[in-house]
């Protein structure tokens, strides 16, 4: 009975001792995903416009003018930006941020989001890759002292045809050139 009752204690811990491995194992996997997709987004191709217009509040306008230290002009800023998935929430499938600098500006509107996300549904955007594009901000005076932007960004107007517009950004890519 005592050596039973051994055996039984022993394939417990084995069991559990897998399954901390295993959680160990996944957790670093989602880790290691997590780096290759910042350093290989996904990029656009042929989009030359840009057609989509970020609503960004006042918060995020001072701080993407302060953090990139932009000033008025008559000219456009062209500045690297993503797109990534946010993981869903319960009221709403897909939730689309808008990055510049590793700073968040914005949200995708939902409806466009959503179109987005079930062009993109069979990409690893569904899991976290971001997607990286151009986006050009517009720095205005709204009055002597303040500043305000407008963000556009080189998203196409009818989001179910994104998918024409991706390529794939991987290690073989630039390893060949």
């Amino acid at each position: 009975m005592f050596i039973l009752l051994i055996i039984v204690v022993v394939a417990v811990l084995g069991i559990m001792l897998v399954k901390h491995i295993d959680q160990r194992r996944w957790q670093r996997y989602q880790f290691e995903r997590d780096m290759f997709f910042r350093q290989y987004p996904f990029q656009w191709q042929g989009l030359e416009q840009f057609e989509l217009v970020l609503n960004i509040n006042v918060h995020a306008q001072k701080k993407l003018i302060n953090e990139l230290m932009l000033r008025a002009s008559e000219n456009s800023y062209i500045k690297k930006s993503r797109i990534q998935r946010e993981p869903e929430c319960s009221r709403q499938q897909y939730s689309i941020k808008v990055m510049i600098q590793d700073l968040t500006i914005g949200h995708l509107e939902k409806k466009y989001a959503d179109l987005l996300g079930e062009s993109l549904d069979q990409t690893d955007f569904e899991i976290g890759r971001p997607i990286e594009l151009d986006a050009e901000i517009i720095v205005f005076e709204k009055d002597d002292i303040e500043l305000g932007c407008r963000v556009k960004l080189a998203l196409p107007r009818d989001p179910r045809t994104a998918h024409q517009y991706l390529i794939e950004n991987s290690q073989q890519q630039f390893q060949e050139k």
